[in-house]
């Protein structure tokens, strides 16, 4: 997985390339912590070159969320059928804002 900076204004805009697994989940977590450790509050993370998301993955995710809850945004751009799907099989799809 790449994690491509595509906008540091407010919101800070990312891309998800490739898997988001074991391997590289933990990649995600240090990244996300570094922009939430800098008062980040209003993130986008677009996901269009993302295909696949694990358990590890979406452990992250339910972190940044949580993360997010507590006073900023988190928004879920052009996320694929194939992630959808785990997101809607997970229940995540009710509690993550995606666009």
């Amino acid at each position: 997985m790449e994690i491509k900076v595509i906008e540091e204004g407010k919101p800070y805009v990312f891309a998800l390339e490739g898997r988001l697994d074991t391997n590289t989940s933990p990649q995600l977590e240090e990244f996300a912590g570094g922009l939430y450790d800098k008062a980040v509050s209003d993130i986008v993370v677009d996901m269009s070159a993302c295909d696949f998301v694990s358990s590890a993955g979406l452990r992250v995710i339910v972190a940044m969320q949580k993360r997010a809850a507590t006073g900023g945004s988190l928004v879920f751009r052009g996320v694929q059928p194939e992630v959808m799907e785990v997101f809607q099989m997970t229940g995540f799809d009710k509690i993550l804002t995606i666009e």
